[in-house]
């Protein structure tokens, strides 16, 4: 029989594992130490703060708003020194003649060419009173001062309207008459008052 050498029959074992060191056993737990009364008043507190905190969050969200206060300050009007009323005069009353000249000669073109609207010459006049009356009517506006008496003020602000309601009846083939009545007549107040 041979296989082995001295015919024994022995079997070769592969190698064990090696053993497993012995385990030792968890060490004991320090003894458990007590929460320090301390930690339960600081917790306690935060958690009171807390509860207190989402309350006044509650009670204001909730709350209606104040009625707002309203306050109103009447002011005062401007006082003008006599020498700023007599300036504001002559500066109102001088810009008042070189404005209805302006006017009135540009008007002459216009109503000249009335009876034919569609002429090439109505067309051009009334283009050349439209540009004229919206630089005189702001020119008027710069040149009457708040300092101007009321008597020369409040009329020149209706002739201004006056001549703005003429310039729309010109433009939209409307009857001219009745505004330009009512310019006059406030320019006639204007120029009275100026003669003081």
């Amino acid at each position: 029989m041979g296989g082995f050498p001295g015919g024994t029959y022995a079997g070769v074992l592969p190698p064990q594992p090696p053993q497993p060191p012995p385990y030792a056993s968890p060490p004991a737990a320090p003894p458990r130490n007590r929460t320090p009364k301390s930690v339960w008043a600081i917790s306690g507190s935060a958690v009171v703060l807390a509860v207190a905190a989402v309350v006044m969050g509650v009670l204001a969200w909730t709350r209606p708003d104040p009625a707002p206060v309203t306050t109103t300050v009447t002011p005062s009007a401007p006082v003008y020194s006599a020498e700023e009323v007599s300036a504001a005069r002559d500066e109102a009353c001088a810009a008042s003649k070189s404005v209805v000249s302006a006017v009135y000669e540009a008007s002459v073109p216009l109503v000249a060419a009335l009876p034919n609207r569609d002429s090439p010459e109505f067309k051009a006049a009334l283009a050349n009173e439209q540009a004229v009356v919206l630089v005189e009517m702001e020119y008027l506006r710069l040149h009457t001062p708040p300092a101007t008496p009321r008597e020369i003020a409040d009329p020149m602000g209706d002739y201004i309207d006056a001549t703005y309601a003429v310039l729309s009846a010109d433009t939209s083939g409307q009857d001219r008459n009745l505004p330009a009545q009512q310019g006059q007549t406030a320019m006639d107040k204007v120029h009275a008052a100026c003669q003081k």
